[in-house]
This record gives structure tokens, C-alpha cells and sequence, in this order.
């Protein structure tokens, strides 16, 4: 009788193991189908942001994107063009040059008109007098910029001086001398009569102030 309960006792053991096994299997069965649901549903949501960010009209950040993203914007129409020189001037000698004519609105002590003046000074192109007042420039200094009233007070300041006989204006085309002269008038102290009172320049001229 003992013997027949043991028995008994151990087919109900079996059975309640198999019973826990299939319940484990059914329990892992749902929990992978459960598994698959949401990997499909995440994958569509990352399908459904791509399609966004692809319609979208808004621009893209720099930093979302690689070179040749599809979503960058085009190129600005001329985009091309804008590298090119100045002007179209690729020496930097003659870009000077014509920045230099176009910033300067009152022109450059080159452009006077020739002949003599409403306040009696005479042009005498490409010359120097030969009595420089050595060191003296009352009017304008280095590195400033050629006006018409410069002009008018370095006019004003030898005619106000009993020994100022003339006014010399740098005209050249050499950057540094132009940087200290183009806008610092040199003048004369002794009479300018003849040939012997005034020597060949290319990059001066000289006013002569009549007597």
C-alpha cells in the first residue's frame, strides 16, 4: 500500500512539472511574440521620422548633415563668381592704383588743373624747386587723405609767410612715398626765376606763387 502511493505521489510530480514546462513555454511563446510587436512598431516610427525629415521644408541644421546630403541647399545663384579679383584686376600694384582713384573724392593733387590759380599760384608740372623749406609741414601729415581743403590751407599758410615762394605736391604712384607725402605739401623759400631754381621730378609738382 506504501508502495502504491510513492508511485502515485510521483506521477502527480511528473505531472505538475510538465504542466509548469508548458506553462514556461506558452509564458516565453508570448513574451517573444510581444517582442516582435514592438520592434516592427519602433521600426515604423523611425520609417515615419526619415519621411518627415526628407518633406520637411524647414532647413536642415550644418551639423545633421555630411557632404553631399540631398537635404542641403543649393548653391547661390553666381556662387561661382565671387573668388574672382576685384574689378577684374589680378595686380595688386593697379588695384592700388584704382582704389586709390576711387577713394579719393576730391581727386589727388595730380588732377589740378594746369595754369594759374584764383589765388596766384602757378602749376609747373614735374618739377622741383630747388630751396625745399627742409622739415617744415604745417599742413596735413603721413597717411592722410588728399583734400580740397588741404589743398586750401597749404595755399593759405605760404601766403601768409613773406618767404614762402612756392608749394610742391607729390604726385607719384609708389605706395610707401604716397603713404608720407601725398598729403603733406613741401614749400619753397627762395625767389624761382629761371631754370636754376627749379630741377626735373616725375613725381612732383610745383605751384609757383606769383609775386
Amino acid at each position: 500500500h506504501t508502495r502504491g502511493a510513492a508511485v502515485l505521489a510521483l506521477q502527480v510530480t511528473v505531472l505538475l512539472a510538465s504542466a509548469a514546462r508548458g506553462a514556461v513555454a506558452q509564458d516565453v511563446a508570448a513574451l517573444g511574440q510581444a517582442l516582435g510587436q514592438c520592434r516592427g512598431e519602433l521600426e515604423g516610427c523611425f520609417n515615419a521620422e526619415a519621411t518627415c525629415r526628407a518633406s520637411c521644408t524647414r532647413p536642415t541644421k550644418s551639423s545633421d548633415q555630411v557632404p553631399g546630403d540631398h537635404r542641403a541647399p543649393p548653391w547661390p545663384e553666381g556662387y561661382g563668381n565671387l573668388l574672382r579679383f576685384p574689378f577684374d584686376l589680378s595686380d595688386m600694384k593697379a588695384l592700388k592704383d584704382y582704389a586709390r582713384e576711387l577713394w579719393q573724392p576730391d581727386g589727388t593733387a595730380a588732377t589740378l588743373p594746369d595754369g594759374r590759380n584764383e589765388r596766384g599760384f602757378e602749376k609747373r608740372a614735374g618739377m622741383r624747386c630747388t630751396s625745399e623749406m627742409v622739415s617744415v609741414h604745417p599742413v596735413g601729415g603721413a597717411g592722410e587723405r588728399w583734400s580740397k581743403q588741404l589743398w586750401a590751407e597749404a595755399q593759405a599758410w605760404c601766403l601768409g609767410q613773406a618767404n614762402c615762394s612756392g608749394i610742391m605736391l607729390y604726385i607719384g604712384k609708389h605706395t610707401m612715398n604716397c603713404h608720407y607725402w601725398c598729403a603733406r605739401p613741401q614749400f619753397c623759400s627762395g625767389p624761382i626765376v629761371g631754370d636754376a631754381a627749379m630741377e626735373p621730378s616725375l613725381e612732383w609738382n610745383l605751384f609757383v606763387r606769383s609775386a
